[in-house]
């Protein structure tokens, strides 16, 4: 079997060594038998990759080293990425009138996020954009029952949708509908497709929000909104509020902006 581990797990004499340029150590498994043996022969194979061997024959201990201090050793099966690859077309028509009566979202600003549908028309199709506007993946949704919804991950940046980068109010949500609505008034929005927040989603959070960041997950989700804001507290500040409707469901924008701190 093959011990994968970080240089930095490796004992420090070792490290030192290798760090000097040593290509042969005393292996740490079976510490050179009787004679202190440098029996361990270690050879860069490529950037960031290097190679472990013992040749001692009561040993034969082998390794692979990571020494990029950035490299994460992941136990979890790899998830594949996921491309949107089916025509996309401009929204009319039924879908239009159910974005702007039912959901009160302005066009430009679905159009500006590049929100199309499919060529039945009864598929919404997101893309997902980070705060530089670059394509992470797509969302798509179905509004007749049975509503189905479908994520299409293409990268493996954090899964966040930016809207109105620059704002100096950023409101996080739930999903997209919410943050267009919310970004049509003024706020960045921040949606998280989802009611959780990881570690590189909060650091991504914390680097692109101005000004006050608040929390506004749906009613159901206000007992975690609490909790994700104490576990993150080290990285990014942020404020919940309890919700007694989904945003993207208030009828009217007072509502909203009186709901959130802001000008009426």
């Amino acid at each position: 079997m093959t011990d994968v581990l970080l240089f930095e797990k490796l004992p420090d004499y070792l490290r030192d060594e290798i760090t000097s340029g040593s290509s042969r150590c005393i292996c740490p498994k079976c510490d050179g038998g009787s004679g202190k043996e440098r029996s361990l022969d270690v050879r860069q194979e490529e950037t960031g990759v290097m190679r472990l061997k013992c040749f001692r024959s009561s040993c034969e201990w082998y390794g692979i080293t990571i020494t990029d201090k950035n490299a994460q050793i992941q136990s979890k099966s790899m998830k594949q990425g996921r491309v949107f690859r089916d025509p996309i077309v401009p929204i009319v028509g039924a879908m239009e009138q159910r974005l702007v009566l039912d959901y009160g979202l302005i066009q430009d600003g679905y159009r500006e996020h590049r929100w199309g549908m499919n060529e039945r028309g009864d598929q919404l199709v997101m893309p997902i954009l980070d705060p530089y506007g670059n394509e992470r993946g797509h969302v798509t949704r179905t509004f007749e029952s049975p509503k189905r919804c479908y994520t299409f991950k293409a990268t493996a940046q954090p899964w966040l949708d930016h809207w109105n980068v620059g704002a100096d109010h950023t409101v996080i949500v739930e999903d997209c509908l919410s943050a267009c609505r919310v970004a049509q008034l003024g706020y960045h929005a921040i949606c998280l497709l989802g009611t959780s927040i990881s570690v590189p989603q909060a650091q991504e959070i914390a680097r692109t929000a101005n000004g006050l960041v608040t929390l506004a997950l749906d009613n159901d989700a206000f007992l975690k909104s609490l909790s994700l804001v104490q576990r993150h507290s080290h990285i990014v500040q942020m404020r919940p509020i309890l919700l007694t409707e989904d945003l993207k469901n208030m009828e009217e924008d007072e509502d909203i902006l009186k709901l959130l701190g802001g000008e009426v």
